[in-house]
């Protein structure tokens, strides 16, 4: 079963539009509720009312008979079928009723206790549906007897009704528009909004169809730091390329001259001694820089998307193994590493780095080797140094360039310092050779953190 993906201003336009569908239905019925109970109460008040309107104008004849004068503050008593209608009863009788009810039979034996109302609603066999009132009172005579009566005023409940459902209509039309309206506008909010994500998917296929180089830089806080880390990693794979590219070419151009040494010594040389030693010679010459060319390559480089990793495991790590490799020279190594000291950067490439510089000093010191490592916010400063003879005055300033040898006795220290020189390169870091405190040489590098 295939899945539909929906997008995200679509999933988004989705949920908005059922809260507020959801909000504005029960707004709608609140609001209904609480005009319905409103308007009965308002029809419960205009028939209380009315109850006073009969009881100013009821009074006894000489008879000791209940009237009520026919010039009713009401006029819709004395109007035929007006919906609005009056009955006074005694003791069950009916002893006056409004001339609105004339041609209907209203059945409402409905007797409360002095001074208590009663509120009904009457379904008549006419079909009329009425609220009926009953209200209860005692009318006491000249010769001090008491007469209860009880005066029922109904009033048809359609006009509540049609009131009611006019405004239920108007309601649903206002809102309704104002919930359409609502979602035009949260659609323009966004399509608005969403807009930046919409420019970083064009950029990104700017960069695949080779337009540009970076996503562009005027993007919302928001996305600031996903189009900075997307940024890094561009430059950092245009970084590799680029060392690729050189390393492939530095390659070429370096097989040359070994090349053409043993195709000229195929050619020239009558000895096969002679031309075995220059081989091997040639071919040793092939694989150092087959070796360095691959190192310089793979070298991850800067790139705020690697994990961090601690130079203190890596570097006593390192220690151990070269304290076997030189045990005979019994190379004390004193190391001091703040406790924070990571950096974000290959595992492998640090390893190379520090393993090369450590190499160094266990090879060229006598008995000590000193390691510190400090740290700042931004950066990670790592200082190597040993008691061996140092680095000639002359020779400090090109003894980290590839190529370059000082002593042609111990083999690959110019190859090593060239890849620590290119690693420290690629991170962007810098590497100074100075005079150490225990008289030999001392490697300085700083690097960023980040």
């Amino acid at each position: 079963m295939k899945v539909i993906k929906l997008s995200l201003s679509n999933r988004l336009l989705i949920a908005v539009s059922l809260v507020l569908t959801a909000f504005l239905g029960l707004s709608a019925v609140s609001l209904n509720n609480a005009y319905e109970a409103s308007a009965e109460s308002e029809q419960q008040k205009r028939l209380k009312n009315y109850i006073y309107t009969l009881l100013t104008a009821a009074d006894l004849n000489v008879q000791g008979e209940l009237v009520v004068s026919s010039d009713l503050a009401e006029p819709k008593f004395s109007i035929p079928n007006s919906g609005l209608y009056a009955q006074i009863t005694s003791s069950g009788k009916i002893v006056w009723q409004s001339p609105s009810a004339i041609g209907h039979f209203l059945a409402l034996p409905f007797s409360p206790a002095p001074s208590h109302e009663e509120y009904h609603v009457v379904e008549m066999e006419t079909g009329l549906t009425l609220l009926n009132l009953a209200f209860g009172i005692v009318w006491e005579t000249e010769d001090g007897e008491e007469i209860h009566y009880t005066i029922n005023v109904a009033e048809d409940m359609q006009s509540l009704r049609e009131q009611t459902a006019g405004f239920q209509r108007s309601l649903w039309y206002w809102l309704g528009g104002t919930g359409i309206m609502l979602l035009i506008a949260q659609w323009i909010i966004l399509r608005w909004s969403l807009r930046p994500l919409h420019d970083v998917a064009i950029d990104l296929h700017a960069i695949e169809t080779g337009e540009h180089r970076r996503l562009n830089e005027e993007y919302p806080r928001e996305l600031k730091q996903l189009t900075y880390r997307i940024n890094a990693l561009l430059d950092h794979e245009e970084s590799r390329r680029l060392r690729y590219k050189n390393s492939l070419a530095d390659l070429a151009h370096s097989l040359k001259t070994p090349l053409s040494v043993f195709r000229g010594e195929l050619e020239n040389s009558s000895g096969l001694q002679q031309l075995r030693d220059t081989g091997y010679e040639q071919l040793d010459r092939i694989s150092t820089l087959v070796d360095y060319q691959l190192q310089r390559a793979s070298t991850e480089g800067k790139s705020s998307l690697l994990a961090p990793v601690s130079l203190g495991e890596i570097i006593h790590k390192i220690v151990g193994s070269l304290n076997k490799v030189y045990q005979s020279k019994a190379i004390h190594c004193q190391c001091e590493i703040e406790r924070d000291a990571y950096i974000h950067a290959d595992e492998g490439d640090m390893y190379e780095l520090l393993g090369n510089l450590l190499e160094n000093a266990y090879k060229y010191g006598k008995h000590q080797v000193h390691v510190i490592v400090t740290t700042s916010h931004d950066t990670v400063r790592i200082r190597v140094e040993d008691d061996g003879s140092g680095i000639p005055a002359r020779a400090e300033g090109f003894v980290i360039k590839r190529g370059h040898r000082i002593d042609t006795q111990a083999e690959g220290q110019g190859l090593g310092l060239a890849i620590v020189s290119d690693i420290i390169m690629a991170y962007e870091g810098n590497i100074n050779l100075e005079r150490g405190h225990l008289g030999g040489a001392s490697f300085v590098i700083e690097l960023p953190r980040h």
